[in-house]
């Protein structure tokens, strides 16, 4: 028997699988497929009413038409691809796209988001090789110690932030501004214990850092509301 795809459903406590489409016609509304767990008793739920109705899981192999509640012809089936069970729903002879499954194209903002988390990296970079110069200057294992773990801390932000904005959609950027918000208050804090004479440059530097990890955190929400999936698909960016 083939293996039921563990991505392909989302189980709730007493209703099986659950899985949502966004049905390719003007607005991309949302449909919703629900059946038992051994894919019978199934149903397509679109407009508020249910429009495909399958009682057992060889009729939703045989796949079931109806019409939906805006006019156009549709269709839902069970079918099988390298071992493992989908539900396929059409509209007009379109496939309707998984809604967790849809991914939209990096907009301009969420390019500039990466960048400004980037910038963030930078700064943080500069600062730990002052930290570096202190040490060679004063003998200071301690900043000597601040400045490895602060180069070895931004080489891994710049390795994931940067990736994670432009192509990790919505979730990722909400994961960088996150991050980011961590970091602002460590160079905040950072730049403040510096601010004295003896270390000028290191508190510049996590000052720059921290500022550009909060504009990353403010300029995200901007990134997150333009990488919209259903407005990608609207716009034929997904």
């Amino acid at each position: 028997m083939p293996a039921i795809d563990p991505s392909a459903a989302e189980t709730t406590s007493d209703a099986g699988l659950d899985v949502a489409f966004r049905l390719p016609i003007e607005g991309w509304p949302k449909a919703g497929f629900h059946s038992d767990f051994g894919f019978g008793s199934a149903r397509l739920e679109a407009g508020g009413r249910t429009v495909l109705r399958a009682r057992t899981r060889d009729e939703l192999e045989a796949g079931v038409t109806g019409t939906l509640p805006s006019g156009e012809p549709c269709a839902m089936r069970l079918v099988t691809k390298n071992g493992a069970l989908h539900v396929e729903v059409e509209v007009a002879g379109q496939r309707a796209p998984r809604e967790d499954r849809v991914w939209a194209r990096p907009t301009r903002s969420a390019w500039i988001h990466a960048s400004i988390a980037l910038a963030g990296s930078a700064a943080g970079f500069a600062a730990s090789w002052f930290y570096l110069v202190k040490a060679w200057n004063e003998d200071s294992q301690w900043a000597m110690k601040m400045g490895y773990h602060t180069a070895g801390w931004h080489f891994l932000l710049t390795l994931t932030l940067f990736p994670a904005s432009v192509w990790g959609q919505r979730l990722g950027i909400r994961a960088v501004q996150f991050v980011s918000l961590v970091f602002f208050f460590i160079h905040a804090g950072i730049a403040l214990a510096n601010s004295g004479p003896g270390s000028p440059l290191i508190a510049v530097f996590n000052g720059l850092s921290g500022f550009a990890f909060l504009l990353s955190v403010v300029y995200g929400q901007r990134a997150h509301r333009d990488m919209d999936p259903v407005a990608a698909l609207q716009d034929g960016r997904a």
